[in-house]
């Protein structure tokens, strides 16, 4: 090496900008989206009754609004679309294998 050289590859990025930290939102307009959220949860499980749609949401909130604590409502487990695979890896390691005759 004829000579060192002291010029260094740093590179300087900007900096960052703080973050905003959003405004907590007051108390009465929490307590206003908690109603009006109720509110619309409330309707539209009456609207599911009076549908008279069986499905289990509504038979759950049948349960729970006429008789009192929920049941557990059963459901059989699925159908498997095509039948297991079996890994046989001995089998497969002998199809690899080339013959000896």
């Amino acid at each position: 090496m004829n000579g060192m050289t002291n010029k260094a590859n740093v590179y300087y990025l900007p900096a960052a900008e703080p973050v905003k930290i959003p405004r907590s939102p007051s108390r009465w307009s929490r307590v206003r989206n908690r109603l009006v959220s109720g509110w619309w949860r409330a309707r539209l499980s009456l609207a599911d009754l009076r549908s008279g749609r069986e499905d289990d949401y509504a038979a759950l909130l049948r349960n729970v609004v006429e008789d009192g604590p929920a049941e557990l409502i059963d459901r059989r487990p699925a159908k498997p679309s095509r039948p297991a695979t079996i890994l046989d890896f001995e089998a497969a390691r002998l199809r690899l294998r080339p013959a000896t005759a």
